[in-house]
């Protein structure tokens, strides 16, 4: 339309500040190449800054597709209507069942309430006992608190939900089912984290409102969500969630915001939330101490056994989402090395079946990659 008022405003142009990037980009290409020709997302973030290391939504599209003028408008309707959603950012927008990783979560609560300790052990009858096997288990008979981490009890989280729940201390039971909420809320998940990313969605975490609305003021008790304890029902996580459940558990009951600006400007500012401490509501040592413990021996003798990676200590815990829509989605969620993390990872594959099946490779290549700075493992 022409230079405004003959250029009479016109200035000359002001450099801005640089900006530095906290995403590893070796990481990030090794991370595309594991992902492709699968749906899902990979998330792993610095546990001792929340510095993003990587950020992956699969299927993901060419940038330069959107590039230009007619061509951009073709190609941008073609992603639009693509049945893979290319468009969707995975990592950020989606929201899945956590699976079995949220037992994790269950198990510290339950500790630092003074309800179960490392010797614990609950019964399992190739699933929950006192709803006639649901949910359902794979075989192995009564396990203690490690043991329940490592091969993945539902029975065992079946019954540490209700001892949750089902307090004494409390006199209503929707007070010990909040007490229950509020907490987990506390690690992330039905919470806003406050990141830097343009999508931040609270996932959610069912309240009591929800569930008088389905079943009825006193018409639901715990064994009727009882599948909340293994991360089912309508709980729903974002993988970026999942990913900082990992980190404060890597951290010992804290987590920093994860965020993806390393810096602005040659002092690389940044926004002082990103460098303080959020605290979740269980401080208790011993029992990160004990939960920890059972995610290494998820490596060493569990469900991820196969994904164990050499000359590093890794702690990881396995995830079978039930999907609705189909077969379930694999989940795997890790931190390395147990002394000192470095990294820690979520990986989550839709549609893929168990956790250790195609997320836990992943998450360990990965893991060796950041860690060691190589891959020896040509399978």
């Amino acid at each position: 339309v022409g230079r405004y008022m003959n250029g009479k405003y016109d200035t000359a142009a002001v450099a801005g500040k640089p900006l530095y990037c906290t995403i590893d980009a070796s990481l990030q290409e090794y991370g595309e190449r594991l992902m492709k020709g699968k749906k899902g997302a990979l998330v792993a973030i610095e546990p001792s800054t929340g510095e993003i290391l990587c950020l992956i939504s699969a299927p993901g599209y060419d940038p330069n597709l959107l590039v230009g003028g007619k061509e951009r408008n073709k190609n941008f309707a073609k992603l639009v209507y693509d049945s893979t959603l290319p468009l969707f950012n995975r990592a950020i927008q989606a929201e899945y069942p956590p699976g079995s990783t949220f037992k994790l979560i269950d198990a510290l609560i339950a500790q630092n309430d003074g309800l179960i300790n490392r010797n614990t052990s609950f019964p399992c009858a190739r699933g929950y006992p006192p709803m006639g096997g649901k949910p359902k288990c794979h075989p192995h008979g009564p396990v203690d608190l490690v043991n329940s981490v490592a091969q993945s009890c539902n029975s065992y989280y079946s019954y540490v939900f209700r001892e949750i729940v089902d307090q004494k201390k409390y006199p209503k039971f929707v007070d010990g089912y909040n007490h229950w909420r509020d907490m987990v809320m506390t690690f992330g998940p039905g919470t806003k984290l406050g990141t830097d990313l343009p999508y931040d969605r609270p996932g959610k975490v069912p309240s009591v409102k929800y569930y008088d609305k389905v079943f009825g003021k006193n018409g639901w008790r715990s064994n009727t969500i009882v599948s909340l304890g293994i991360g089912q029902a309508e709980l729903l996580l974002m993988p970026l969630q999942m990913a900082n459940v990992v980190a404060t558990i890597a951290n010992r009951g804290y987590y920093y915001i994860p965020h993806t600006v390393k810096g602005i400007g040659n002092e690389k500012e940044i926004d002082k939330k990103f460098k303080e401490k959020v605290y979740v509501g269980v401080q208790n040592q011993e029992a990160y101490t004990n939960v920890i413990d059972g995610m290494q021996r998820c490596f060493d003798a569990g469900t991820a056994y196969y994904s164990r990676i050499p000359g590093v200590v890794a702690c990881g815990k396995t995830g079978t989402a039930e999907n609705p829509h189909g077969k379930s989605h694999a989940v795997f969620m890790a931190f390395a090395p147990r002394e000192k993390p470095q990294i820690v990872i979520a990986c989550l594959i839709e549609n893929a079946g168990f956790g250790g099946t195609w997320s836990a490779p992943i998450v360990s290549l990965m893991i060796e990659k950041y860690v060691t700075g190589k891959v020896t493992r040509p399978e």
